[in-house]
C-alpha cells in the first residue's frame, strides 16, 4: 500500500492511448489539473482520446483537483471507489490520485500511469478458470488495480465488482450485495432475454465460489484477445461522450443521451434504433438503473463507434424502484404508449421502426419468467403486477 499512498506526491502522469504516449495530464501549482496532447502525436495523426478532447495544443485546464469528465469516467464508483481511496489515503476529489492507482487498466483504449512509467497492465486479482476454488467474498473487500465500471447508487448501488481473466478472455465478477439479494440471478436471467432484441449483449454466466456464493462473470466486450496478448478498444459511455462527471449520471434526459451517443456512432440511424430497444426493454423489465454510465458506445477493431453490446440490466422493480433512471418524454414513472410514440419522435425514429422495436421488446420482456427467480411475497407480485401494466400499455 506504501506506493500508492507515494502517488499524491506523482506531479504528472503519461496517457497512453492504444499504447502510443497521447499526451499528459499535470498538476499545478494552484490545485488545477491540465491535459496536454503530446506534440509528436499531434504532428503523427493521432485520433482523439475522447469525443470531448479534440486533439488541440491548448491545454483542457480543470480546477480544484479534478479531471476533465473523460478522465473522471474511467474510476471505478461506490464500494470499489471507496476502498481504493482508503489505500491511496487520499480525498474523493484527488481525482489524479485515484486514476493513477488503477489507470493502467480502465474501460476503453485509454491507460495513464505516472509519468515516464511503461503503461504495464496489472495482473487479475484471480483466475477464473476454476471459480469453485475461489472465496469472492475476499476479492469483493481486495484492493484491486483494475478501473472497472463500479457501483451504482440505485438498486445496484452495492454491486460488487472484481476484475478476473482466464487464457481466454477478460471478466468482470459481479456479487450479490447486502442490501439487493438475488442481484446475480435477476440480472442473469435479464441478459439472457435481452438477446432476443437481436441487439449485441454482454456474455455472462452464473458462477459459484467454494462457498457455494453465486456470481455473474461478465466477459469484457472492450478488449479482444489477439495471439498471447490483447487489444482494447475504445469505449466511452453517455456521460463522458457529454463531458458529464460521473455524479450527473442521472441529471440528463433518455433524448438527450441518445442523440449524443448516435451522434458519436459510425451509422446514427442505427444507433437510434438500438438505444430504442435498450430503453423500452429496460421499462418492459423494470430496470430502473439505465442511467449515463450504463449506456455506452464502443469502437470496432478498425476504428467507428457502434452503441455497445447491452449490459447492467436488472430488475429493480423487485427492490421496490419503479421509476426510471432516465425521464422518457419528461417522466420518470407511470408512462403510457403515447410518450414512448413521443420519445421514437423525438430521437428520429420512424413510427413503424418504433412499432417494430415495441414487438421485439415485448417478445423479449415477456420471455423473462420472475417467478424462476428466488423471489417471493410482495415485491414479486408487485412486480408482475406493474409489468403486466406496462406491457399492456404497448401491446394495446
Amino acid at each position: 500500500m506504501a506506493d500508492l499512498q507515494q502517488l499524491r506526491f506523482v506531479a504528472a502522469a503519461d496517457v497512453y492511448k492504444t499504447g502510443r504516449l497521447a499526451g499528459r495530464l499535470e498538476r499545478k501549482p494552484d490545485g488545477a489539473t491540465a491535459f496536454t496532447y503530446d506534440s509528436r502525436y499531434m504532428a503523427d495523426g493521432g485520433p482523439a482520446v475522447a469525443v470531448t478532447l479534440p486533439v488541440a495544443e491548448e491545454p483542457v485546464v480543470t480546477a480544484s483537483g479534478g479531471l476533465p469528465p473523460f478522465f473522471a469516467g474511467l474510476l471505478p464508483e461506490g464500494h470499489r471507489l471507496t476502498v481504493l481511496k482508503d489505500a491511496v489515503k487520499t480525498s474523493l476529489d484527488d481525482e489524479l490520485s485515484l486514476l493513477l492507482a488503477v489507470g493502467a487498466d480502465v474501460p476503453g483504449d485509454v491507460q495513464v500511469v505516472p509519468a515516464g512509467e511503461d503503461p504495464v497492465e496489472p495482473e487479475p486479482l484471480a483466475d477464473a478458470t476454476r471459480p469453485g476454488d475461489l472465496d469472492f467474498t475476499e476479492l469483493a473487500a481486495a484492493v484491486d488495480l483494475h478501473a472497472l465500471p463500479g457501483v451504482q447508487n440505485k438498486a445496484s448501488a452495492s454491486m460488487l465488482t472484481a476484475p478476473l481473466a482466464t487464457r481466454a478472455a477478460r471478466y468482470i465478477l459481479k456479487l450479490d450485495p447486502p442490501r439487493q439479494p438475488h442481484l446475480v440471478e435477476n440480472e442473469a436471467a435479464h441478459l439472457a432475454a435481452a438477446r432476443q432484441l437481436k441487439l449485441p449483449v454482454a456474455k455472462a454466466s452464473v458462477v459459484t465460489d467454494r462457498h457455494g456464493l453465486p456470481g455473474l462473470l461478465v466477459e469484457r466486450f472492450d478488449r479482444v484477445a489477439d495471439g498471447d496478448g490483447w487489444v482494447r478498444l475504445a469505449m466511452e459511455d453517455a456521460a463522458q461522450v457529454m463531458g458529464l462527471p460521473p455524479a450527473s449520471k442521472y441529471n440528463v434526459d433518455s433524448e438527450a443521451v441518445v442523440k449524443a451517443l448516435a451522434g458519436a456512432c459510425k451509422a446514427p440511424a442505427v444507433a437510434v434504433r438500438n438505444l430504442y430497444l435498450q430503453f423500452v426493454y429496460a421499462w418492459l423489465t423494470g430496470n430502473g438503473d439505465l442511467h449515463a454510465k450504463n449506456a455506452s458506445i464502443l469502437a470496432g477493431r478498425h476504428g467507428g463507434f457502434n452503441i455497445a453490446p447491452v449490459y447492467d440490466v436488472p430488475c429493480t422493480l423487485l427492490y421496490d424502484d419503479d421509476t426510471l433512471a432516465l425521464p422518457v418524454a419528461g417522466k420518470l414513472k407511470k408512462l403510457r404508449a403515447r410518450h414512448w410514440a413521443e420519445f421514437a419522435e423525438t430521437i428520429g425514429l420512424p413510427a413503424r421502426a418504433a412499432q417494430t422495436a415495441n414487438a421485439l421488446a415485448l417478445k423479449a420482456s415477456a420471455s423473462v419468467d420472475l417467478r424462476a427467480l428466488p423471489f417471493v411475497g410482495s415485491p414479486l407480485n408487485h412486480a408482475e403486477r406493474e409489468l403486466r401494466h406496462r406491457r399492456g400499455e404497448l401491446e394495446g
